[in-house]
Formats: C-alpha cells, sequence, structure tokens
C-alpha cells in the first residue's frame, strides 16, 4: 500500500512539474522540437544572442541577430506574444531590423536551430526586448556590442532613459 502512495505522489508531482498554462510567457514557442546533441562531444560551437536592441537608427545595436562560433547552418527565427512569425532568416550576420515607438519596451520571442561544423545539433530559444527606454526592473539586458570573446561582458554604447 505505501508502494502505491508513493508511485501516485511521485506521478502528480511530475504531472504537475511538467504543466503550463497556455498563457505563460514562454507558451509562444515553447522550445519545443529544439535538439542540442553537442554533450560531451567537445564541440566547440557556440550561439551568442543578444537579448536587447534599440532600432534607432543610430548606428548601435539597431539590429537584433544570433553571432555564431563554428556553426554551419541555422534558422532563426522571431515570434511576437501572439506566436506570430516577425522574422526568419537562415542567412549569417543578417537580423531582425524595425522600428521602435518613444518609451517602449516589447518582448517578443526567438528560437534558433543550429548545426555545427562537427554536424552536431545546437537549439535554443528565448525572450528579447526591442526597446527605446530602460524599465524600472527590468531583467538583465546584452546587446550586440557588449560581445566579447568572454561572453556578453563588455560595456554597452547605448545610453537608454528610464522608462516613465
Amino acid at each position: 500500500m505505501k508502494l502505491l502512495l508513493t508511485v501516485m505522489l511521485l506521478s502528480t508531482i511530475l504531472l504537475f512539474t511538467n504543466c503550463h498554462k497556455s498563457d505563460d510567457p514562454l507558451s509562444p514557442i515553447n522550445c519545443n522540437g529544439l535538439v542540442t546533441d553537442t554533450l560531451g562531444t567537445g564541440d566547440n560551437a557556440k550561439i551568442y544572442m543578444p537579448n536587447a536592441f534599440t532600432p534607432n537608427g543610430d548606428g548601435r545595436n539597431d539590429i537584433i541577430r544570433p553571432i555564431f562560433q563554428n556553426i554551419t547552418s541555422f534558422s532563426f527565427t522571431i515570434y511576437d506574444g501572439n506566436n506570430n512569425i516577425v522574422f526568419t532568416s537562415s542567412v549569417p550576420l543578417q537580423g531582425w531590423s524595425t522600428t521602435v515607438a518613444a518609451n517602449s519596451f516589447e518582448t517578443y520571442y526567438y528560437k534558433i536551430q543550429a548545426t555545427t561544423s562537427n554536424s552536431h545539433q545546437i537549439g535554443k530559444c528565448g525572450e528579447l526586448y526591442k526597446l527605446s527606454c530602460r524599465p524600472t526592473g527590468s531583467p538583465a539586458l546584452y546587446f550586440e556590442d557588449q560581445l566579447t570573446a568572454g561572453g556578453f561582458t563588455g560595456n554597452t554604447g547605448d545610453i537608454l532613459p528610464t522608462c516613465p
């Protein structure tokens, strides 16, 4: 009897931990279907993805795009909050450039599936932000101009006002 109760309890816990609400912020892309098979292979391929851009035409962080190391092919897609595709590309260094309204901070979602030079797969997804100002309490923002050999460790040249 104890064994049956333990199995039922564990099953219930697993059921609820795999559950998510349909209005969950990541549900528009879900990251489903992404494959990463580089674990333990010594593959040194990388995907660097900034999570913020400021498409204001100043020549700095105006587009959002992934930067790759030792990747031979990829697909990159950006979705809005309604799961509509707003941009897709498989061309290296091509990114999404759009306009930004004054005093705005908009959330989008990205999904990347790439093939490494060693024929392994890397999948990556997450949120990204199109902005003209920084809201109080905003998440950590990483811009393309911060990318160094050590990752997003540099300083950005974008000076953003605080959103009203």
